[in-house]
C-alpha cells in the first residue's frame, strides 16, 4: 500500500512541476493583410519557372504544409473557406461539391442558410462567419475579391460588408480558384494565381502580410496543402497546435487573422503562427516540404495495404500456433521466429521513417524495401536475445519500442507524424504526443521492462520493485505530460496496468478495496494533470486542457457523441476485427492445450489485460489498443523460453527458433 501511496505522489509531483511554456503574448495588430485562397495548392505546384511569384514569396516567407481537414475526408472548396470563416472544421451538406457561387445584390453569400444548417448538424461547435463578425466586433471589416473569399469574409448572418474594398478594409480575402486536376488545366490556373499574388504583393505596404494558402482540398487528391505567409520572417511556420515545425492547420490561418486584426479568438480551435528561423537555404525548405508531401502522401496510399497485410498475417500465425499447441503441445521454432517478425511490424513502421526513403522514388516501393529491413534486424536481435534469456525477445522488442515511441515523444514525434500506425497530417486528429496505435505499443512496452525488472533475481525485492515504480512512473510522465506525450487517455491504463505488474511481483493480494482506491488515485493524478493544463494560456493548452474547456463550455455530450461514433466505426473494421478473434482464439487454444507463459510473462499480460481494457473504455479507439496490444504481446510471449507447456518447459520442448535465421551458430 505504501508502495501504492508513494507512486501516486510522485505523478502528481511531476504534473504540477512538469509542463511547457506558455505562448508569448500576441503580435501587434498589422497595418493590413492580404489571404489569397487558392483550393488545392500543395507545395509540388510550386516551382520557380512556372509559379516565380510565388516561389520569391516561400524564399522570404513563412513557409508550411497545411492541414486542411474539415468535417469529411475531402475538403471542398466551400468547406476550406467555410473553416476558414468559423476558426474551427465546417463545410457544405453532404454531397457533391457545390463551387462557390457570387454574392448578389443582398450581400448575403447564397445558400447560406445550408451552411449554418450543415454547421448545427455536425458536432464541432462550428459558427460560420465567426471570424467576420469578430473582426467586426473590433471596428475592422474584411473586403472580398471572388465568391469563396465572400464565404471567407461573411459575418454571421451571412452578409458581406464590403465586397472589391480596394484595400480600404484591414483584412482583404482573394478567391484564387480552385485549381483543376488535368495537368495542362492545372498549369494555366497555376499561372493566372501566381499573377494573382505578384499583384497582391506589388500592392501590400511593408507592414502588411500576404498568406497564401491551399484552401480546401478542391479537386486534387487528399494532401497536405501549401501556405505562406509574409511579413514574420523566413523560416518554416508553426503553432501551438500542432508543435510541429512546418505544418499548420486551416484553424490556424483563422486565429492568426484574429490576432493581426486584433479581435478576439472567436472560438478558433487553432492558434496563431509563428515563423521558427533557421539556416537552412530557402529553397532547401521547399524542397523539405514537397518531400513531406511525397512521404504523407504515400503511407496515407499504402497503410491500408500494410494494415490488411499485417492482420492476415497476424490471423495466420494465429491460426498455425493454436493448432501447434492443441497437436503437439508446444511451438516449432519456425513458427516462433514468424511470430516474433509479425510482432516487430507496427514499431518498425515508425523506426523506418529514420531512412529519408521518400526522397528515392518510387517511394512505395522504397518504404516497403526499408521496412523490411528494419523488420529483420529487430527480428534478428529478438531471437539472439531470446536463446540467452527466457524473455529475452519480449525485452528486445520493448526496449526498441521505448526507445522508438519514448524517443520521439521526447524529440518533438517528428517519426509518428506521417506514418503508417502514427499521426495523419491529413486527417488532422493529433499532430504530437501518443496516439492510440502508439499507446498500445508504448504501454506493453513500459509493463514488460516493469515486468521483467521487478522479477529479476539480482536485486533484492524491495529494491527491484522501488526501481520498476520508477521506471513505471517515467514512462508514464512521458506518455501524459502536456508537454511530452498529451495523452489524457493513456496514463490510467498504464498506471493501472503498471500497479496489476508490481502488486503480482510483490505478492500483494488485489481486493476489491485497493482495486477501488487504485482507481480512485490514478483518475484524480488523470484529472490534476488536464486542470493544470487547462489553466495555462489558451494558446499553450494541449489535449488535456482542451477537453476540460469543452466540460466548462458545455459540449462535452458533442464530444462523447463523437467518440461514440469513432468507437463504433472502429468495432466494425475488417483488420481490427481480425487481429482481435485470431487474438482470442489463440488464447483460448493456449489455455485448453495447457501453455502457461513464465512469471514475468504472466505479469505482462495481466497487466496488458488491464491496460488494453481501460483503454478501450477511456479513448475512441475501439478496438485499436486491444488489437494491437494483442499483435504484439502474444508472439513474443509464445518465444517465452521460461513458459510451460504441458508440464514441460517450452525450451525443453522445442527446437532453438534462431536456427531459422541461420544464426545457431552466432553468440547471443
Amino acid at each position: 500500500m505504501r508502495t501504492l501511496h508513494a507512486l501516486l505522489g510522485v505523478v502528481a509531483g511531476l504534473l504540477v512541476v512538469i509542463g511547457v511554456a506558455p505562448r508569448a503574448g500576441a503580435d501587434e495588430p498589422v497595418e493590413r493583410v492580404v489571404v489569397v485562397g487558392a483550393p488545392g495548392l500543395s507545395w509540388s505546384d510550386v516551382d520557380e519557372a512556372g509559379t516565380p511569384a510565388l516561389y520569391d514569396l516561400a524564399l522570404t516567407g513563412g513557409v508550411a504544409a497545411l492541414t486542411v481537414r474539415a468535417v469529411r475526408s475531402r475538403s471542398c472548396a466551400v468547406d476550406g473557406w467555410l473553416t476558414l470563416s468559423a476558426g474551427r472544421r465546417a463545410a457544405d451538406l453532404p454531397g457533391p461539391c457545390r463551387d462557390p457561387e457570387e454574392v448578389g445584390s443582398s450581400g448575403v453569400v447564397p445558400h447560406w442558410e445550408d451552411y449554418l444548417a450543415a454547421a448545427g448538424a455536425d458536432s464541432y461547435g462550428a459558427r460560420p462567419g465567426a471570424l467576420g463578425s469578430a473582426v467586426g466586433e473590433a471596428d475592422q471589416c474584411i473586403g472580398a475579391f471572388g465568391p469563396g473569399a465572400a464565404i471567407g469574409a461573411a459575418d454571421e448572418s451571412g452578409r458581406v460588408r464590403a465586397i472589391a474594398s480596394e484595400g480600404s478594409c484591414r483584412v482583404t480575402m482573394v478567391d484564387g480558384g480552385t485549381l483543376p486536376v488535368d495537368p495542362g488545366s492545372r498549369a494555366a490556373a497555376l499561372r493566372s494565381l501566381d499573377d494573382v499574388v505578384g499583384g497582391v504583393v506589388a500592392d501590400v505596404g511593408p507592414d502588411s502580410r500576404v498568406v497564401v494558402a491551399g484552401m480546401g482540398d478542391g479537386l486534387s487528391p487528399v494532401r497536405p496543402r501549401a501556405v505562406i505567409v509574409s511579413g514574420l520572417g523566413a523560416g518554416l511556420l508553426t503553432s501551438p497546435s500542432t508543435r510541429q515545425p512546418g505544418l499548420v492547420q486551416l484553424q490556424d490561418v483563422s486565429a492568426s487573422l484574429l490576432d493581426w486584426a486584433g479581435a478576439q479568438d472567436a472560438g478558433a480551435t487553432g492558434r496563431p503562427v509563428t515563423v521558427e528561423p533557421d539556416s537552412t537555404p530557402a529553397a532547401e525548405r521547399i524542397e523539405g516540404l514537397q518531400g513531406f508531401e511525397v512521404r504523407a502522401a504515400t503511407l496515407r496510399a499504402v497503410s491500408p495495404q500494410v494494415t490488411g497485410w499485417l492482420a492476415a498475417s497476424f490471423a495466420l500465425w494465429c491460426a498455425v500456433a493454436g493448432l501447434s499447441l492443441w497437436r503437439r503441445g508446444g511451438l516449432g521454432g519456425r513458427v516462433v521466429a514468424a511470430g516474433v517478425a509479425v510482432a516487430t511490424v507496427p514499431v518498425s513502421t515508425f523506426a523506418a521513417n529514420l531512412v529519408p526513403w521518400w526522397r528515392t522514388g518510387p517511394a512505395a516501393i522504397t518504404f516497403v524495401v526499408v521496412l523490411a529491413v528494419v523488420i529483420a534486424m529487430v527480428t534478428a536481435l529478438a531471437l539472439l536475445a531470446g536463446r540467452r534469456w527466457p524473455l529475452g525477445g519480449l525485452l528486445v522488442v520493448s526496449l526498441a519500442t521505448l526507445l522508438v515511441i519514448g524517443g520521439d515523444v521526447l524529440t518533438g514525434s517528428g517519426l509518428q507524424l506521417a506514418s503508417v500506425f502514427g499521426q495523419n497530417p491529413t486527417v488532422g486528429g493529433r499532430f504530437y504526443g501518443v496516439g492510440n496505435t502508439s499507446y498500445a505499443l508504448y504501454g506493453v512496452a513500459v509493463l514488460a521492462v516493469v515486468a521483467i525488472l521487478a522479477t529479476a533475481p539480482w536485486r533484492r525485492a524491495w529494491e527491484r520493485l522501488a526501481f520498476s515504480s520508477v521506471v513505471l512512473v517515467a514512462a508514464a510522465a512521458v506518455e501524459g505530460l502536456p508537454s511530452l506525450g498529451a495523452d489524457f487517455g493513456g496514463p490510467p491504463g498504464l498506471l493501472l496496468g503498471g500497479l496489476v505488474v508490481l502488486a503480482g511481483a510483490s505478492g500483494l493480494r488485489l481486493t476489491v478495496s485497493r482495486i477501488a482506491l487504485a482507481v480512485v488515485g490514478v483518475a484524480a493524478v488523470t484529472a490534476v494533470g488536464a486542470v493544470l493544463d487547462w489553466r495555462r494560456p489558451p494558446a499553450a493548452r494541449t489535449h488535456l486542457g482542451e477537453f476540460v474547456q469543452t466540460v466548462v463550455d458545455g459540449d462535452l455530450g458533442d464530444v462523447l457523441g463523437r467518440k461514440v461514433s469513432q468507437n463504433l466505426t472502429n468495432l466494425t473494421s475488417p483488420p481490427l476485427l481480425t487481429l482481435t478473434v485470431a487474438a482470442g482464439v489463440l488464447a483460448v487454444l493456449a489455455w485448453r492445450s495447457g501453455w502457461r507463459p513464465s512469471t514475468a510473462g504472466s505479469l505482462v499480460l495481466r497487466g496488458s489485460a488491464v491496460l488494453a481494457l481501460v483503454g478501450f473504455a477511456v479513448n475512441d479507439s475501439g478496438l485499436v489498443i486491444p488489437a494491437f496490444a494483442a499483435l504484439v504481446l502474444l508472439p513474443l510471449l509464445a518465444a517465452d523460453r521460461g513458459a510451460s507447456v504441458r508440464g514441460g518447459r517450452l525450451d525443453e520442448l522445442d527446437e532453438d527458433p534462431t536456427r531459422v535465421l541461420g544464426m545457431d551458430e552466432v553468440d547471443a
